[in-house]
Order: structure tokens, then sequence, then C-alpha cells
């Protein structure tokens, strides 16, 4: 697949990433806070109990994961992960894992051009932000509905989020170091298998 791959080997301890997320996540945080300014994720410090359980792929993701928070009927526009605040710290792949409410009321859809040429971006460095070059031209060309299995996810493709759910909608990002492209990350994942 270009844009997503399922880690059907990938084991989640959903009670471990779950303890993560209450204790960095949404003791310390105002949801009510966070929707309004709709700030929907933030990074925390990678525990070695999360390292652990993961094996040596951990070796090759970032020291710290995105947890993400999807408020009930919040949808979001296209865009691409991973923009970094210098083009060194951009990241382009991640391991995404399902923890909570994600059901088929919520889809991930991909957007490419019609003739597949390769994405282009304008790089704001000073905001950490990328913008996608003729963005109008993208169309849809893939969803993808999260449930119970941790995906190798590419960041660096346009994509969206449609989201019909009632309830918050929780999963981890751990991105790949920037060093690492799709195919890369795809050949580990391969490696230690998690395929």
């Amino acid at each position: 697949m270009k844009y997503i791959i399922p880690l059907n080997n990938f084991k989640i301890d959903k009670a471990l990433y779950k303890s993560f997320i209450d204790t960095n996540f949404l003791n310390s945080a105002d949801l009510k806070l966070l929707k309004e300014k709709k700030r929907w994720h933030n990074n925390f410090n990678v525990s070695d109990d999360i390292k652990k359980s993961v094996g040596p792929i951990s070796n090759h993701l970032k020291d710290v994961i995105l947890i993400l928070s999807l408020f009930p009927k919040y949808n979001i526009k296209v865009h691409a992960d991973g923009a970094g605040t210098a083009l060194n710290n951009t990241y382009n792949v991640s391991i995404n894992i399902p923890i909570e409410n994600c059901t088929e009321k919520t889809k991930t859809v991909f957007w490419d051009f019609p003739d597949e040429r390769p994405i282009e971006y304008i790089h704001h460095e000073k905001l950490g932000t990328r913008q996608i070059v003729n963005q109008e031209q993208l169309e849809r060309k893939q969803e993808y509905i999260f449930k119970d299995t941790a995906v190798l996810f590419r960041n660096e493709y346009p994509h969206s989020v449609e989201n019909e759910c009632d309830d918050l909608r929780l999963m981890l990002s751990w991105r790949f170091k920037p060093e690492y492209s799709w195919n890369q990350a795809f050949e580990l994942c391969k490696h230690y298998g998690l395929t």
C-alpha cells in the first residue's frame, strides 16, 4: 500500500498505553480548553515500559510519542504531518496505534494528485508546518478505518479525518526518526516481524 500498512504482528498493550495517556495527558490537560483551542495532539516522552513493550523497533523511533485526541464529531482538514522547526527535523513515517473509540464512525482519508506525481511542500520552519503545493488539485484516493491494529502511517502524504463518533477517540502516533524514509521504515518493520 502506498499510504498505510497494517502491522498485524505489532502487539498492542492497551492497558499500558491507556495508562500512559491517562498519566501524561488526560489527567494533566483540561480537555475543554484543548477543544476550544482545537488542539488535538501533544507530545510526551516515551516511557521505558512502552519502549520495552514494542521491542527493538523503538531504537528507530523518536524519544517522544504523540497522543492524538480526536474530539467527538470533529473533522480534520487535508494536511500533511511531520513538519519540524527545521528541515532536518521533518519526519515522514510513524507507527499509529489505536487505543480507544476507534470505530467505523471515523475515517482517515488519503489524498493524492490524479497522476500521482510527487507531493511538493513549502516548508515554514518558524511555524513548524508545511504547506501542500497545489492542494486544490488533490483527489480522494484511499480511506482507512482504525480499529485494533497498529499501522505504518505515511505522514508526509496529505490526509484528512472524517469523524462521526460521539466519543473522544484516542490514538498514539510514534514517529520514526527524521532520517528514515517510508521504504526504510517498511523494511525495518518487516525485519522485526511486525508486518
